[in-house]
């Protein structure tokens, strides 16, 4: 296991709470939702077919009903005493005997006809010529069936849904039962023919029912494979009921799916006792569907606001969690780096907001601890510097140098004169008396004696221009600062080949700061080293020996003045470096 989650190790926190949520949380969900929603479908449908068997079951058994009542009546004609008599009597009787069994009769008749609604008519033809006809006057071609009820001896025959001519409505369909009329003392002996005539709408409007009416196809199909009858939509459907029962047959269920003139459909078969049909209906599986779209929808709804729920958690553990993790560690980062103005925000009184405080701290404590390291340096540095300026006295060192200029000018040396009076005004800015403050210009001065003698050197290859505003003649600032940017243009920057080689000094107001500009025309800065020095400047890099000028002077300008004063390099190009010095208008002895 260790193994595995070795390839982990170099995902950062952001990484591995996404993976952890997208293999733990969000793809488990999806798949269970997905696998719910598809078992809960499964379910509906399987019940939608089961309601669909027990509505099939339902309407058949009534429809049985029907025709086993049918069929009842024509059981009781056989053994009605005054039907029987009525069509054994003589055909050229006339008497009130015979006019009260015929009343019978047509009495019996119309009361199953206006008992039942689906019952158009009722006709019985006797051997005798006595005819009985009750119901709706009909003419149709009849004759195959009363053949074969002929020959079957006195046993029911249905026939399939045929057309005839009605008195009242014109054409009709009907589903009739014929019957040969046996003496019922003798069943061998027939009576008459008997015909009873259903209404086929009646019989289509019972097994359509309310689900088979709008979408769905009824087929009622006879033993022999004859179409008995069938739905009004049936009738433009291309769908062959036969093939549907050989299939069902063959695997041995009552329902199944069936795809036909590339649709499917889910269709259901019930035989009719007594009748030996098969009732076969078919429903559009895009009908079942249409009717499923609502739960899935309320589903799949509900699956999207869960994941909207984990996204929104997750979004939630990034911003709570993740975030302030990632923010600590990159002000680590920085601390590491040198910059101790890094600090966290501390917005809550959790752990990570306890961890982010003592960070700040921490920080504010690592801070201290350099600068009052940093301020010890520079006294010891400080220390050393008086030490050994006191090995020397001073005012031999300025008295020796006043005789040998005197003695240069009664020599008429003028030249040599004026290089040792600024040799000596070097010496007496440099070591300024032991005093660590001078003023601005004793240090411009100081400058301009440095710059004379190495012009007296360089000739007309150097040249330079010093420009300070009157006001701030008096203003107290640390010796030594300028000098050493005019030194590093001499060393670094100054082109032995070029008689154009300038340097500039400019002090001036800016509002509550005062800003000193050295600008040369030198051989400039590399960019990446720019950058390094910028960076060192600004507290983000660690000390280097190689910037140590320019990172001493800023830090004795922090120390002396606080925070806001220092050094910036502004630009570095080719030719030429524009270094600036910032400094408070402070008329006083500054920082410390």
């Amino acid at each position: 296991m260790p193994g595995k989650l070795r390839m982990f190790r170099n995902f950062g926190l952001k990484q591995i709470a996404l993976l952890i949520f997208l293999l733990l949380v969000i793809l488990p969900t999806l798949g269970v939702g997905i696998l719910v929603q598809s078992s809960y479908t499964q379910i509906l449908q399987k019940q939608y077919v089961q309601s669909t068997l027990r509505n099939l079951d339902a309407v058949v058994n009534q429809l049985e009903e029907q025709f086993s009542m049918v069929e009842d009546i024509a059981d009781y004609l056989i053994y009605n005493a005054d039907l029987n008599a009525y069509l054994q009597s003589d055909p050229e009787e006339y008497s009130e005997r015979i006019d009260r069994l015929q009343e019978s009769v047509e009495g019996l008749l119309i009361f199953h006809i206006f008992s039942k609604p689906y019952i158009l008519s009722i006709t019985i033809e006797g051997l005798n010529g006595r005819l009985i006809e009750m119901g709706e006057p009909v003419i149709g071609d009849e004759r195959a069936w009363q053949l074969e009820a002929a020959e079957q001896r006195g046993k029911i025959v249905w026939s399939e849904g045929y057309t005839v001519n009605s008195g009242w409505k014109g054409n009709i369909s009907v589903v009739s039962l014929f019957r040969v009329l046996n003496l019922y003392k003798d069943v061998t002996t027939p009576l008459g023919n008997l015909t009873i005539r259903l209404d086929e709408q009646s019989i289509v409007d019972l097994l359509e029912n309310e689900q088979y009416r709008e979408e769905g196809f009824v087929f009622v199909v006879g033993p022999d494979g004859e179409h008995v009858l069938q739905s009004e939509k049936a009738l433009t459907s291309q769908l062959d009921p036969n093939h549907i029962l050989e299939t069902m047959n063959s695997k041995g269920v009552r329902d199944m799916s069936y795809k036909a003139d590339g649709s499917s459909y889910y269709t259901f078969s019930r035989v009719m006792e007594g009748t030996n049909w098969t009732v076969v209906t078919a429903i559009p599986k895009s009908v079942i569907d249409q009717q499923l779209v609502g739960v899935r929808w309320l589903m799949t709804t509900v699956l999207i606001v869960i994941l909207l729920l984990l996204i929104t958690a997750l979004a939630g553990f990034q911003y709570m969690i993740i975030s302030p993790i990632l923010r600590l560690k990159n002000e680590t980062t920085r601390v590491m780096m040198g910059d101790f103005n890094a600090r966290v925000p501390v917005n809550s009184n959790n752990e990570i907001s306890d961890l982010n405080r003592k960070f700040n701290a921490m920080v504010d404590t690592i801070q201290e601890l350099i600068d009052h390291k940093y301020k010890m340096e520079i006294r010891e540095r400080e220390s050393e510097l008086k030490l050994l300026q006191s090995q020397v006295d001073p005012h031999f060192l300025y008295n020796t140098l006043d005789t040998i200029r005197w003695t240069a000018r009664l020599e008429n040396a003028d030249k040599a004169s004026h290089l040792i009076e600024m040799l000596s005004r070097f010496f007496r800015s440099s070591m300024n008396n032991g005093q660590y403050v001078t003023s601005m210009q004793q240090e411009m001065e100081f400058v301009q004696s440095y710059l004379t003698l190495h012009q007296v050197r360089l000739g007309t290859r150097l040249h330079y221009a010093l420009f300070m505003e009157y006001s701030l003649a008096d203003l107290k600032m640390p010796k030594t600062v300028i000098q050493p940017l005019v030194e590093n243009f001499l060393i670094h920057g100054f082109n032995t080949k070029s008689n154009n080689n300038w340097i500039k000094v400019n002090a001036y107001h800016n509002g509550d700061e005062v800003w000193i500009d050295v600008r040369d025309n030198g051989k400039g800065i590399e960019a990446q080293r720019m950058v390094q020095i910028q960076a060192s400047l600004k507290g983000r890099q660690q000390r280097s020996d190689k910037i140590g000028a320019l990172q001493n002077i800023n830090e004795r300008l922090t120390i002396f003045y606080g925070p806001g004063a220092g050094l910036e390099l502004m630009s570095s190009q080719e030719k030429g470096t524009f270094v600036r010095i910032k400094i408070p208008y402070l008329n006083s002895n500054g920082g410390e």
